[in-house]
């Protein structure tokens, strides 16, 4: 392929992609505005146009947290202050183009730029089903945690299962524990012989719902944790439509599929050539 074309996946979907992601740039947005009150993370977010820039200065080499989404043609002039935004502390700069809004256009200018795309995830849609989709009689016990409740095992729980030790990710468990302590955020723990196994949160609007993380104790794994946090999300959710983001490719999609969810479009991170 040649570095100035960019090719554009056709999932057979119609919608705008920024009209699925909106519920994610939502939470993005509310978990940054905390985020900036804890002056050790240096997290900052910028809109530039429609595409949603933002970093965290404590966690330079975690692209979830440093990237510029939803990068489009309408956005091209913002490229060099977006390169700014990141270069300007030390942060490499990473690109985020949804499939809808890939075009060779675009390709040829972030190439031009520097930019050659690097990996490919997905974000996938469910409709909400409600109590329709009924949980299995073997799997794993979910409990939800109830407003105000000690979310201490949910931390740790989710902090286990994405390997955060407390004396070398002290920043990054500082980072996902306000991810996961929004107000409109349900939090969830999977029990496997009355021990906490896997963790998983769905943030909730009124217009659709995020499956907003999920992670298994890695000795808990293989025990259909994530599959029954997957079932009862949906059946909790009442919004129309609940998204998700993965790997594209990944076992997690597959389970996914497996479960009803379609993918939406993909989304391509786009990295400087010199990383």
């Amino acid at each position: 392929m040649r570095p100035d074309t960019f090719p554009v996946p056709d999932h057979g979907m119609s919608r705008h992609p920024g009209e699925v992601e909106t519920v994610i740039t939502a939470k993005i947005d509310e978990d940054f505005t905390r985020a900036t009150a804890d002056s050790a993370l240096a997290a900052a977010s910028a809109r530039f146009g429609h595409t949603t820039a933002t970093r965290v200065g404590a966690l330079t080499r975690h692209p979830a947290y440093n990237k510029a989404r939803g990068f489009n043609g309408d956005d091209i002039a913002y490229l060099p202050a977006i390169r700014s935004f990141f270069t300007d502390v030390g942060i490499s700069p990473l690109i985020e183009v949804w499939a809808g809004h890939a075009s060779a256009t675009l390709g040829r200018h972030l190439a031009g730029a520097g930019f050659y795309a690097a990996e490919v995830n997905a974000t996938l849609r469910a409709t909400a089903s409600g109590s329709s989709v009924p949980a299995l009689e073997t799997e794993p016990e979910i409990r939800e945690l109830s407003n105000g409740e000690d979310d201490s095992i949910y931390l740790e729980t989710l902090f286990d299962g994405y390997g955060l030790n407390s004396e070398t990710a002290s920043a990054q468990r500082a980072m996902m524990a306000i991810e996961h302590r929004s107000p409109r955020l349900r939090r969830y723990l999977a029990y496997v012989d009355d021990r906490p196994a896997a963790a998983a949160a769905l943030y909730t609007t009124p217009q659709a719902a995020y499956f907003a993380g999920a992670a298994t104790i890695p000795a808990m794994r293989n025990r259909g944790c994530q599959s029954a946090l997957i079932r009862r999300r949906l059946r909790d959710t009442r919004a129309g439509q609940v998204v998700v983001t993965t790997a594209f490719g990944s076992p997690s999609q597959a389970n996914l599929r497996r479960l009803g969810f379609t993918i939406e479009h993909t989304r391509t991170l786009w990295r400087p050539l010199t990383q």
